[in-house]
């Protein structure tokens, strides 16, 4: 008989996950916000080491497969790094797993299945998305055990969250923002996206993702018309996979005309009216214009965080 795969976490579902939330809240993990709405989207695989007594929870994002990660304090983050094996592919002692419906998330993600699937092999590049800056060090130090490549990104992000009180209430002082002219994205504008997207490492998938949160019954579009009398998109704002608003952008010929102001306010409704209690959002610190506009909105700070990602080359 042949041994039974040694688990570093245990898969949990959604109710679990969200019931989890209060345990994790009384043993005092911290910002718990980004938690909370990435469970909600029900994009990721959730997983945890003790579900009556947890230390550290992994949420992997099914359609990008990236990590995020929430220790109960550095310790424990290191010891859970140095005893994953990369060089099986993390998730491979799950692929027979009785509690994880792999065909149902592979029919989910469609042909964004890349980013789940990197992790049944050797792994090749991870990516550690929202990282706690305080936790960066940590990280690193324990990547490089394998990995012979670990960017160490001078970016760092606010993550700006907006506390509601009473939704009624803020969707309606949201309201007084809008003209009208607001819309969602649609699949047909994911080109325009991707081509002013400003991510900072865009590869051949990001044109997919984006025609996903270009679909998603959350985003948010501002549209006018051009010299040709044609309706044109000038400014956009998207929902992430989890859970967060980003990539607030307005095409440069139609700056200054509060446009950013429309999306950003059109979105947050979006997810108010979608049952989403907390807006969360990560903004480069350096990027005074977003700063502004979403902290003009009511947006506070609540950590700095970071973009920890590793491959192996040889």
């Amino acid at each position: 008989m042949s041994p039974q795969p040694q688990y570093l976490l245990n898969p949990i579902d959604y109710t679990q996950a969200t019931q989890l939330l209060i345990i994790l809240k009384n043993k005092g993990f911290h910002h718990l916000f980004r938690y909370e709405n990435q469970v909600q989207c029900q994009n990721t695989l959730n997983l945890v080491d003790n579900e009556a007594d947890p230390s550290i929870v992994l949420l992997i994002d099914i359609y990008r497969g990236q990590f995020n990660i929430y220790p109960l304090n550095s310790q424990v983050l290191t010891e859970f790094l140095d005893k994953i094996d990369w060089e099986n592919g993390f998730l491979t002692p799950y692929k027979n797993h009785p509690n994880i419906n792999w065909e149902e998330i592979y029919n989910r993600v469609g042909i964004n299945r890349v980013g789940i699937d990197r992790h049944f092999k050797k792994t090749e590049r991870v990516v550690f998305a929202g990282l706690l800056k305080e936790n960066e060090s940590y990280c690193i130090e324990s990547l490089r055990k394998y990995f012979d490549q670990v960017r160490i990104d001078d970016e760092i992000f606010d993550s700006l969250v907006l506390p509601i009180t009473n939704v009624q209430e803020t969707i309606n002082e949201l309201k007084k923002n809008l003209d009208g002219n607001e819309s969602l994205l649609t699949i047909e504008d994911a080109e325009k996206v991707s081509k002013y997207h400003l991510w900072k490492y865009k590869s051949d998938e990001s044109i997919n993702f984006l025609r996903l949160a270009c679909s998603s019954n959350i985003s948010g579009a501002y549209r006018v018309k051009n010299e040709n009398g044609e309706w044109e998109l000038a400014s956009w704002i998207i929902h992430y996979t989890d859970g967060s608003i980003g990539s607030l952008y307005t095409d440069d010929k139609y700056r200054g005309k509060g446009y950013a102001k429309k999306v950003s306010s059109f979105i947050i409704i979006k997810m108010l009216e979608n049952g989403y209690t907390q807006p969360y959002c990560y903004i480069n610190i350096d990027n005074a214009a977003s700063q502004k506009a979403m902290r003009g909105l009511g947006f506070q700070p609540a950590t700095l965080t970071k973009w920890v990602i590793a491959s192996k080359t040889n």
